[in-house]
């Protein structure tokens, strides 16, 4: 079966060495967050993401802002934004 090539309109932004060395950083504390917190810590199930519960730009890598939680309430916390401030998911 032959794989369909897809033409994009305009051509990726290129990251920045800046941005790719914050990239890495909060790859490693990712990592290390998500082995702490295994369990959505909404529902407790198994966590796949990490919500920021603050804007990621200067809160990329700060574990304050972390959130260990499931796809389901991730996109719930996404969906319903009074919700998730209600809780504390956002800020």
């Amino acid at each position: 079966m032959k794989r369909g090539s897809l033409k994009r309109n305009k051509p990726l932004n290129k990251i920045s060495d800046r941005q790719r060395g914050k990239l890495k950083e909060y790859s490693v504390v990712r990592k290390e967050y998500m082995m702490l917190h295994p369990f959505c810590e909404v529902c407790g199930q198994p966590a796949t993401d990490i919500h920021h519960k603050a804007k990621r730009g200067a809160n990329l890598c700060n574990k304050d802002t972390f959130l260990a939680i499931c796809r389901i309430c991730h996109t719930k916390a996404h969906d319903n934004p009074a919700w998730a401030k209600e809780n504390g998911y956002t800020s």
